[in-house]
């Protein structure tokens, strides 16, 4: 039983991932305009590395799974939209709406906040894994934009911690590179 955890969480990992990649929205006026002072997260971001990680019995932290660079992208419009693109494989590009909830800001960069994610397919699923009950997906987000070495802008998504056997607590972070 415990062989196969490493595969299940990589397949939860892998659809907090593809989830956001496959939304559809018919809630373009339920999110209000961004505020000024988030603009720097509008724009294209392509996944630098993501990689999923669990909390074992004696405490230790395990990375089970990583994720390819360059396999999905976000585009976050002004508007309170976005569109997740699936870059390898036969799969769309799908439009969804976010929000953003910022508690501390320095300068453009956001030192910690929450950034919700929601589709018809999310509100479909709700209430597994990593989506909330009332259908949005909430990542923790920090980002960098002009403190990173190579000079990008970059942000870091954590999703929200789960129980999965054999691990107390389950959780994929990722990192996006703004192109």
């Amino acid at each position: 039983m415990k062989n196969r955890f490493p595969a299940l969480l990589l397949v939860l990992a892998c659809s907090f991932v593809f989830s956001s990649a496959f939304m559809c929205s018919k809630e373009d006026n339920a999110i209000a305009p961004v505020k000024p002072e988030f603009t720097s997260l509008i724009g294209y971001w392509k996944l630098k590395s993501g990689a999923s990680f669990g909390i074992n019995e004696k405490g230790e932290k395990k990375k089970t799974a990583t994720m390819k660079e360059g396999t999905v992208a976000y585009e976050f419009f002004a508007d309170g939209t976005f569109i997740s693109h699936a870059l390898v494989g036969k799969l769309s590009s799908e439009k969804g709406n976010w929000k953003l909830e910022v508690k501390k800001l320095d300068g453009k960069d956001i030192e910690e906040g929450v950034l919700a994610l929601t589709s018809p397919a999310l509100k479909e699923a709700a209430g597994q894994v990593f989506i909330d009950k009332d259908g949005w997906m909430r990542h923790q987000i920090t980002s960098i934009n002009s403190s990173a070495a190579d000079g990008k802008a970059h942000i870091y998504l954590s999703s929200k911690r789960v129980e999965s056997y054999p691990y107390k607590e389950a959780w994929v972070e990722t990192i996006y590179e703004k192109q």
